[in-house]
């Protein structure tokens, strides 16, 4: 499973409070991951975090879409969080799409930004959900405003692999 986390419009503009400087860098890398995993029929799956003020009301808006160079497939799961994390009971959604796809391998490699929030949240929320699961992140394929290895280092502790 790929996850690419919040790859959002608004991560690139640097007049917006969610600008995350090196996410620029981030958007070829991945988009070569994604073309990959499309490649091996892996199982995909995005977030878009909005802001919780804008929950039913204005989350349509450009900055809030995904990138476009990263625009889903129609197979492709796309869920909207409004705190940090993905709900409850969308984990539960996910886990059923992912085994009804007969993913035998349970290998799930996290991509995006803000390692430190965002990131570090899903992975523990997709840890509930895959408790057997091997978790990977790749440090060229996330980027965070701050506490990036601190992020790391608590990550490793919830043995997730960290490679370059």
């Amino acid at each position: 499973m790929l996850v690419i986390i919040d790859m959002q419009n608004h991560i690139l503009n640097p007049t917006s409070k969610f600008y995350v400087p090196n996410a620029t860098h981030l958007v070829h890398p991945i988009t070569q991951r994604l073309e990959k995993a499309r490649k091996t029929n892996e199982y995909v799956l995005f977030t878009r975090d909005i802001p919780v003020e804008k929950k039913g009301k204005a989350e349509e808006t450009n900055d809030l879409q995904l990138i476009s160079a990263l625009t889903p497939l129609e197979k492709e799961q796309v869920i909207k969080k409004y705190y940090f994390t993905i709900p409850p009971e969308k984990l539960v959604e996910i886990k059923d799409n992912f085994f009804a796809n007969k993913q035998e391998e349970k290998k799930i490699e996290v991509t995006g930004v803000e390692t430190h929030l965002c990131i570090l949240a899903n992975v523990l929320a997709l840890q509930s959900a895959f408790p057997e699961a091997e978790f990977t992140i790749n440090q060229r394929l996330v980027a965070s405003k701050e506490q990036q290895a601190v992020a790391f280092d608590l990550l490793k502790h919830f043995n997730v692999s960290i490679v370059e």
